[in-house]
């Protein structure tokens, strides 16, 4: 057994593929789950087609590891809107930009 524990190690820390393209979420979902009316639900599935088309747009500009951790996050409710997805991505990408400038200062400009 101990010959095969790097093999094991290697396999456990190994993740997952990053998909190439943008997930396909239940818009209608949790469009029923949120409006009551057709009319209404139609206007939020709509809605969370343009979403999508966005994100499509932006899809390669995002970082893998938060792609895959918004994605895990979007489905875990099992209704998802690709706006909060959308959001998702884009607070990651912020925040690791906003640490980034924060990283690139020097001492003088921090107070």
């Amino acid at each position: 057994m101990p010959m095969y524990l790097p093999i094991l190690i290697a396999v456990a820390l190994h993740g997952s593929p990053v998909a190439d393209t943008v997930p396909r979420l239940d818009v209608a979902r949790e469009c029923r789950a949120e409006v009551d009316d057709e009319p209404g639900r139609k206007s939020c599935i709509d809605e969370d087609n343009r979403m999508r088309q966005q994100l499509e747009k932006e899809w390669q500009s995002f970082d893998a590891a938060d792609r895959r951790q918004c994605g895990k996050e979007a489905e875990m409710g099992g209704a998802s809107s690709y706006a909060e997805f959308l959001t998702c991505l884009e607070m990651a990408r912020d925040t690791r930009d906003g640490q980034n400038a924060e990283n690139r200062a020097t001492p003088k400009d921090r107070k």
